[in-house]
């Protein structure tokens, strides 16, 4: 069972294969996850600038591992790293819940900077993220694109297993870049695709890229920032009151998309229960009562309403391992009474437009829902006994009531889009 080792009212992040603070760096923007270090990295950096990891992150290999200022390392990201298979994760980057770095059965990791390891995505073995760049492709040029500053998206669920993934790119959910791959400079990986060769990587008309736009430089933009103020509030909560950023507790606030800060609530009473195994984390409205709760999920559970909120859910049927919710700034998440949640479902809340000027239609989950291991539902209405396959996404979708979805299939914007491929 992975989660943070308890000491007194507060835990560290869970380090291995180390027993001291490593010597200081030559670049002091840069700092090792060692117990000295954590959750705060480093440990008395000012909070505009400290890196902060959640105390249920694991850490192996903690003096080979190399952080940048300003990230935020989610509830139950792994960081794995050997002294002959090192990682590096450059500023303002941001490893989310359940995200792996998992260096060793390579020869290192680098990550550079303005790099989104999004919910459930992983990086493997010998790889490069957002470190090396190219001009970007006429195509993207011709459109206009504003690239300045530079930034990489990995969606959920997606992976890169030994590639190369070069600045101004992103990797959508569910898709991979295979061992050997460079995906250059001014692509996506389209959700589910598989890249394997290096001509997949780089000409669309094959089917498994697109060209970047301007909207997803904006949205990387804003994700960003998101976790940048993250980072720095989730280091002022932690310094003021230890106990707060663990288990069942309170979100910190004190940020333009989530002002006030909140505790979780279980039957219609607030609580915060540090010791709790998982994290639920600010303005959550659970049905079931905290027993309840804790009896019918599982570990590594996520549901972090520290940035959209609030998530109403209803009675769990019963939740796997590795779960996670969150919702985008200014959204809120609706699920229903007895849903059954596989491991490593990723339910995000996200507003989906509909009709040009109006509200958008916010994130639903219908009553006695079915969602498979390792699916995705973001932007989307799930209707009433609607059956979500493993592996499966929806996403800008409206998903009638009792509709079915096999799995390792891609839904897009009430469309079948393909298949998951690996």
């Amino acid at each position: 069972m992975r989660r943070a080792l308890l000491t007194g009212s507060a835990a560290t992040a869970l380090v291995v294969g180390t027993l001291a603070p490593a010597p200081a760096e030559a670049d002091e923007r840069r700092c090792s996850p060692t117990r000295g270090n954590v959750p705060v990295c480093s440990t008395d950096g000012s909070a505009a600038t400290a890196t902060f990891l959640d105390p249920t992150a694991t850490v192996r290999g903690a003096r080979h591992i190399t952080l940048g200022e300003q990230m935020y390392v989610g509830p139950f990201a792994e960081l794995l790293a050997t002294e002959h298979a090192p990682i590096t994760i450059g500023q303002a980057s941001n490893a989310q819940d359940n995200v792996t770095v998992d260096a060793r059965g390579g020869e290192g990791i680098e990550v550079g900077d303005d790099v989104i390891l999004a919910h459930g995505s992983s990086v493997l073995g010998t790889a490069s993220v957002g470190v090396r760049s190219r001009p970007l492709p006429q195509a993207v040029v011709d459109a206009g694109v504003d690239t300045e500053g530079g930034s990489v998206f990995l969606s959920f669920g997606a992976q890169v297993d030994g590639a190369t993934v070069e600045v101004d790119s992103g990797v959508s959910a569910l898709a991979r870049v295979a061992p050997g791959v460079t995906l250059p400079s001014g692509y996506l990986v389209l959700p589910g695709k598989n890249v394997t060769t290096q001509a997949e990587a780089q000409d669309p008309a094959l089917g498994k890229v697109r060209y970047i736009t301007q909207a997803d430089i904006a949205f990387n933009e804003a994700v960003l920032h998101v976790n940048e103020s993250l980072a720095r509030e989730y280091t002022e909560l932690h310094r003021v009151d230890p106990s707060a950023v663990h288990g069942a507790n309170i979100d910190p606030g004190h940020t333009e998309f989530n002002p006030d800060a909140d505790l979780p609530s279980f039957a219609g009473e607030e609580q915060a229960r540090p010791d709790f195994r998982n994290r639920v984390i600010g303005d959550v409205d659970l049905a079931d009562t905290f027993a309840r709760f804790a009896q019918r999920t599982g570990e590594r559970i996520a549901i972090r309403a520290d940035e959209g909120e609030p998530f109403v859910i209803g009675h769990v049927d019963e939740m796997g391992d590795g779960v996670v919710f969150h919702a985008l700034e200014h959204t809120d998440l609706h699920v229903g009474d007895d849903v059954r949640y596989g491991a490593g479902a990723i339910v995000h809340g996200g507003g989906r437009v509909v009709v040009e000027g109006q509200p958008d239609e916010q994130t639903v989950v219908g009553d006695d829902v079915r969602l498979g291991d390792g699916s995705v539902v973001f932007r989307s209405t799930i209707g009433d006994g609607a059956r979500i396959g493993d592996r499966s996404a929806v996403v800008g979708t409206d998903l009638p009531a009792g509709a079915l979805v096999p799995p390792g299939t891609i839904v897009l914007n009430g469309e079948v889009f393909g298949v998951v491929e690996w």
